[in-house]
């Protein structure tokens, strides 16, 4: 009888770690893997995430996904990006505490014709072709929103303003 009161509470007590544990920081969201972290656009927001309320990113109309911008090069002709899907929460307190976690890995999409891309230079919104984004340096962040069509191909995308 002593043994299963003892093995009754330490699996109790397991249980509750365990809690504890998955309870943890609310920096990266709950489908993130330990090895990819979430990325802040605010220093030291993701340690003070705990006290925090947070909630999804808004998209504009039209757009559906957010992505991390690796890479952009020409492929036989075609601008082709490499990208990393994302996640995006904003801090309910403070709107220039976002956080962008990994959501899938990277993966190469190109850009269908007549495509739409819009970029930053400083606070403004400037629309460049795909093949600007080969040679230039991006002012803000990596981080955009995008379309895709049917062929996985980018319709349209718009890189996004944090202070």
């Amino acid at each position: 009888m002593n043994h299963r009161y003892i093995s009754g509470a330490i699996v109790l007590a397991s249980a509750a770690a365990l809690l504890a544990t998955a309870g943890g920081s609310s920096s990266a969201s709950p489908n993130t893997a330990a090895s990819t972290p979430a990325v802040s656009t605010k220093a030291g927001s993701a340690g003070a995430a705990g006290a925090a309320a947070w909630k999804p990113c808004y998209l504009p109309a039209g757009y559906k996904h957010f992505f991390k911008l690796d890479s952009a090069k020409n492929v036989r002709g075609k601008t082709v990006v490499s990208v990393t899907p994302e996640t995006c929460k904003v801090n309910t307190e403070n709107d220039e505490d976002v956080v962008y976690t990994p959501s899938g890995p990277a993966r190469s999409l190109a850009f269908a014709s007549g495509a739409s891309v819009k970029v930053l230079k400083g606070a403004t919104i400037v629309k460049v072709a795909p093949k600007w984004l080969v040679n230039h340096q991006l002012d803000n962040s990596p981080y955009f929103y995008y379309c895709v069509n049917g062929q996985s191909q980018i319709t349209s995308m718009q890189e996004i303003y944090h202070p």
